[in-house]
Parts: C-alpha cells; structure tokens; sequence
C-alpha cells in the first residue's frame, strides 16, 4: 500500500538505489582493491514517456576497513556525479533496445600517491545498451575518458535470466572488458619489456546472480564473479607488478538491494 501511495505521488518523477556491500572492488576491468568495499548508486529523475527518462546519477564507494590509509584516505574512495538520459525502442513482443547515456564527472577526494595527497576529477561519456529478449540478453558499455584520464573502455556481454519459484530468479552472464593501450596499462601495468600495450580485451570476468523480487520496487541480490586477466604477457606483467591488488585471478562477491519508486 505504501509502495502504491509513494509510486501514485512521485509518477512521473522516478527515484532508484542499489546500495550493496563487494568483497572486493573491481573497477572498469581493473581489481582496484580486494578487501570489502561499500557501493551506492543513486538516480532521480523525470519520465518523459516519448521522449525517455532524463535523471541525475550519483555513484560513490566507500572502503569497509583500514586496508587503504597506505593508498588515500579512509573510507570515501570517490564518487561520480551527472546527468543521463534513457531510452527504450520497442521491436516487437518481448523485444526491446534499452539505451543508457551518461555525461560525468569522477571525482577523488584525500588521493595519496608518491607526490603526496591531491584532489583530482575527471570527466568521461558513457553508453550502456542492451537488447532484452525472451532468449539470451547481449549488452555492452563503452566509456571515453578526457580531461584528467585519456582512454577509451569497454564492456561486453551477455546474460540469460532464469526465473523459478514465481518470484526469484537465477542470473549467469559473462563479459570481457578492455579498451585502448591507455586503459590497458592502467588495467594490468607496464609491459616489463617496456614497449607499448595494444588496444584489447585486457580481462573476462563469469557472474552469477541470486535475487528475490519482492515487487516492482524491492528485490534483493546475492552474486559471485571469476575475474581473470586474459593473455600471457598481460597476466606476467600484472603478477610482476609491485601493486598490492595486481591479481592475475580473483574470486569475488557481495549482497544487495534495489528500490524504485
């Protein structure tokens, strides 16, 4: 009744949060810390029907332990802010293009390196697109970043959603993700010959999710993910790297939830 009360009120405004709590933090293919980290992602916004969804995005991580006072600061790593725009092509039954466009800013707070601490934001585009269907779902991601980060990301994938018990669901998926040299270098190091790393599919990752859908509004998470760094020498470099989080293979996990209204 609430739910109904709250969704009556809002529509056509739209508000949307996935907290969850990740053993380990993987960051655009790159295993950026492997002890607990607590994740938010926060979207409000106005449904325009026709023309789609126009909303503000908020996505920030926090560290759950003492583990990165060597790196940054404790506790808020960084945060992500800006607008998006979404938008649905229906084909036919069962059928949809879903398209997400997002213009951001990253931005670090307490960041500690060799030269002492700085604050420093970056700036990126990104587009999520995926194609639901009855069958096997394809996405992908593709990131540009500019002006404080210069490389171009990518991610693609697939999915197939199993629903049993009416109101859980099963989720396997697989995606590789890559991108330019720069982002290939930022993934797994310096090549230890010194040369130049080519553009590519730098790591694979296999997931599989566990939820229970409470409603339209509430459901709860629970997944798993084999990450692993694809190629021979992508993978020397990353176990010869004097990073502590430099994982050739990692095992990973964590809990969560999503709510819309």
């Amino acid at each position: 009744m609430i739910a109904i009360l709250a969704a009556s009120v809002l529509s056509p405004f739209f508000f949307e949060t996935t907290p969850e709590v990740r053993s380990t933090y993987v960051s655009l293919g790159k295993l950026v810390e492997d002890r607990p980290m607590q994740i938010t992602n926060v979207r409000v916004g106005y449904d325009a029907g026709d023309f789609g969804r126009f909303g503000i995005r908020n996505w920030d991580v926090s560290s759950l332990t003492d583990r990165r006072s060597d790196a940054h600061r404790h506790a808020l790593y960084h945060f992500e802010f800006g607008p998006t725009w979404q938008y649905d092509i229906k084909f036919s039954e069962g059928w949809t293009l879903k398209s997400d466009l997002t213009r951001s800013w990253t931005m670090y707070r307490g960041f500690k390196s060799g030269y002492g601490a700085s604050n420093r934001t970056y700036s990126w585009w990104q587009i999520d697109q995926s194609l639901e269907n009855p069958y096997v779902v394809p996405f992908y991601r593709l990131r540009r970043c500019f002006r404080g980060n210069d490389y171009l990301y990518f991610k693609v994938g697939a999915r197939k959603k199993l629903t049993f018990l009416e109101d859980f669901y099963l989720t396997p998926s697989v995606y590789a993700e890559g991108g330019s040299s720069r982002n290939y270098r930022r993934v797994v190091g310096a090549r230890p010959n010194g040369e130049r790393w080519h553009s590519g599919v730098s790591s694979v990752t296999f997931r599989i999710e566990l939820g229970w859908e409470a409603g339209k509004n509430f459901s709860m998470f629970a997944f798993v993910e084999q990450y692993g760094i694809v190629g021979q020498a992508a993978r020397h470099a990353a176990g010869s790297s004097t990073y502590r989080c430099a994982h050739s293979d990692w095992t990973l996990g964590g809990i969560g939830c999503r709510i819309r209204f």
